[in-house]
């Protein structure tokens, strides 16, 4: 029984997909995954970066949510900033719904005086979505008693595949970085069925607009490792149509080890513009970095009213930086900001 009322769990959080727009797969290591939160963060250490991340959200259920990011950025003096390729794969409902992006980032470093330098980027990104069509349970196969024996009348629809453009800035200094990325620019339609007035359609993907940053306050010049000792206060925010969600947080840096706490409240309008059941989560991020490695692991605590099972998100990731046989000029500065 138990299991029946996860499928249906799953298919509720499926149901929208067929005639309205998911929202975007969310990290809680901000930074590790740094292109997928803006794409001006392209190239900010200045030399190669390679990055992997791993996040099952609500393993409880049927692993409701995991998703795959690959990200590799370097900085090119000759192009007067960094580039960067994203790979990202997004498995939802035990794979009823499978997402994979692949996306070019470019950003481009302005020194506008000897404090303060800003960042411009963009990405461009190729998407394709899929049902199993297979696989999935259809309101009209459920029977109240009995579960889910009919058939189903549901037509199948195609992958829907799209090109997808964000851009964004980030303003930083020695100690303190504010950026803002705007995505789904063009908002295009990721309907799975052929829309006569597809101008109109509610498919189209909203336009997500993030705010972030953070400031660097430094406690010992040496700590226990020798190294800088500090901690920087930061907020991460998200708009998308009927979605809020704010994320407040810090970091304490000691030499090798990151330790990081954050609060997130997501908040949820529905069609008659009224709040529904508001989402919380308590957040840990534990971090172990060398001068080129980064391994970071983050849980999210869940505070809201879910069904038992849907407890905790894990996420792991893999950071390196890759040796480079010219040096780079100082004309070029490097973001001073958390790598978790």
């Amino acid at each position: 029984m138990r299991k029946h009322l996860l499928k249906y769990l799953i298919l509720f959080l499926l149901y929208p997909i067929a005639k309205s727009y998911a929202q975007d797969p969310v990290f809680t290591q901000f930074y590790s995954n740094a292109l997928h939160l803006n794409p001006a963060f392209a190239g900010r250490d200045l030399s190669p970066r390679v990055h992997s991340a791993y996040r099952n959200q609500w393993p409880g259920i049927n692993r409701a949510y995991v998703t795959y990011n690959l990200e590799y950025d370097q900085f090119s003096e000759s192009l007067h900033g960094g580039v960067g390729l994203q790979v990202l794969h997004d498995r939802t409902g035990n794979g009823l719904l499978n997402t994979m992006q692949i996306a070019g980032c470019y950003a481009y470093q302005l020194l506008i005086n000897r404090n303060w330098t800003l960042n411009f980027g963009i990405k461009a990104a190729f998407v394709q979505k899929g049902i199993q069509w297979d696989k999935a349970v259809w309101g009209d196969q459920i029977d109240p008693s009995r579960g889910a024996i009919f058939n189903t009348n549901q037509p199948m629809g195609n992958n829907a595949n799209y090109i997808d453009f964000s851009n964004g800035i980030v303003l930083f200094g020695s100690n303190l970085f504010v950026g803002a990325a705007f995505n789904h620019l063009t908002r295009p339609d990721e309907t799975f069925f052929y829309n006569i007035s597809s101008n109109n359609s509610v498919d189209k993907i909203p336009i997500r607009t993030s705010f972030h940053g953070g400031y660097k306050i430094r406690i010992l010049q040496n700590g226990l490792f020798h190294k800088e000792l500090f901690v920087t206060p930061e907020f991460v925010m998200d708009f998308q149509s009927n979605l809020k969600r704010y994320n407040l947080g810090t970091y304490f840096v000691d030499g090798i080890f990151d330790l990081g706490f954050w609060y997130r409240h997501t908040r949820v309008m529905d069609a008659n513009n009224e709040s529904v059941s508001p989402q919380a989560a308590l957040v840990i991020v534990a971090g172990v970095e060398t001068n080129n490695v980064r391994i970071g692991y983050s849980y999210d605590f869940n505070l809201s009213r879910l069904v038992t099972s849907s407890v905790g998100a894990h996420e792991l990731s893999f950071t390196m930086d890759l040796p480079t046989k010219k040096q780079t000029t100082t004309k070029f500065r490097v973001i001073n900001c958390p790598q978790f």
